[in-house]
């Protein structure tokens, strides 16, 4: 019987934790929050982030997993990508058996160097043996049973078979794709698009203008994947999946962000606000980095990019995201 481990007890967190409870009976969730570990211990729910959710009556909760990582066949990193580097490094230094396997569930970029995360996992633990996942998944849909599906990508297809196995119910489907990489910059830049369509819908500027910035960010997508001669396939649920959730719904953290652009607010405005992480404010910043790195040039990320960091007018916004959708 394998042992899992999910590491991070936010919304996503806990969802993939309780769709592994479904069909695996050493389900572990590892969070730094005490009482998100008491809730879920005690009353199988954690209404901080999954409100109106009776979490699977299996799953335990525990604060500190470095003392007990040898124990676990499969460990699932699901923080917030800012924090990943740390947890990376606390995998590291720690006894892990050979024989676990690793799922990268976060999104993003590492700012200093452009590493994509799954790079960084391996560049800083020295191993391979993982697996990424990603999806159009909402954490509350999941948690709620509706009908999902995933993609699970790995260099291993017996390694991601196993993941896939172990996630698959009867209302969440877990599918392989060869290529992580790929699979990342979907994740990657379909938040940075869909900041893009939150701002042409806060302007109302229609669905022709929005299928055209669509258009623009799978050009961008597989003019990165060819310049790093990686596949260029988005026909997959973390491809085209994903990108027409995360662009489509208000649901959308990064949606919503570009709804609030609309209204004239900054980015700092926003964020004081909300008190929310946006990841697509973080993507564009190192996606427009990663263009010069790789000499290419990317119209609507980096645009994207500069409207965020910059103090356009509401006019000027909606003329930056017309000019560049129709160049």
């Amino acid at each position: 019987m394998s042992k899992f481990l999910v590491i991070g007890s936010g919304a996503w967190g806990t969802a993939i934790a309780d769709l592994l409870s479904q069909n695996n009976k050493e389900v572990y969730i590892s969070s730094i929050e005490p009482d998100v570990i008491s809730e879920i211990n005690t009353k199988h729910t954690n209404k901080r982030y999954l409100p109106k959710v009776k979490l699977h009556k299996d799953l335990k909760a525990i604060d500190q997993y470095i003392d007990r990582i040898s124990e676990f066949d499969f460990i699932f990193i699901v923080v917030p990508s800012a924090v990943c580097i740390d947890v990376f490094k606390a995998i590291k230094n720690s006894k892990v058996n050979k024989q676990t396997s690793f799922v990268i569930c976060s999104k993003g970029i590492e700012q200093k160097d452009l590493d994509f995360l799954s790079q960084s996992f391996e560049k800083i633990t020295k191993n391979d043996n993982y697996a990424v996942l990603a999806g159009p998944n909402f954490a509350i849909e999941v948690a709620n049973k509706v009908p999902t599906t995933t993609t699970v990508a790995s260099k291993e297809k017996a390694l991601a078979n196993k993941v896939i196995e172990a996630l698959t119910t009867n209302y969440f489907k877990a599918s392989y794709f060869h290529d992580p990489l790929n699979v990342e910059i979907c994740g990657i830049v379909k938040n940075i698009m869909a900041i893009g369509c939150g701002i042409i819908e806060g302007y109302g500027m229609g669905v022709n203008a929005k299928s055209a910035l669509l258009m623009k960010g799978i050009e961008e997508i597989q003019l990165i994947c060819k310049k790093l001669k990686i596949s260029e396939d988005i026909s997959h649920s973390a491809g085209f999946g994903d990108i027409f959730l995360t662009c489509s719904s208000t649901k959308s953290r990064n949606n919503t962000l570009g709804h609030l652009i609309a209204q004239g607010k900054s980015y700092e405005q926003i964020v004081k606000k909300t008190n929310n992480t946006f990841e697509g404010y973080y993507s564009a910043k190192a996606i427009s980095k990663i263009a010069k790195k790789l000499e290419i040039k990317l119209d609507l990320c980096q645009k994207i990019n500069e409207i965020l960091n910059s103090n356009y007018s509401k006019k000027e916004i909606k003329q930056q995201i017309s000019q560049i959708i129709l160049k």
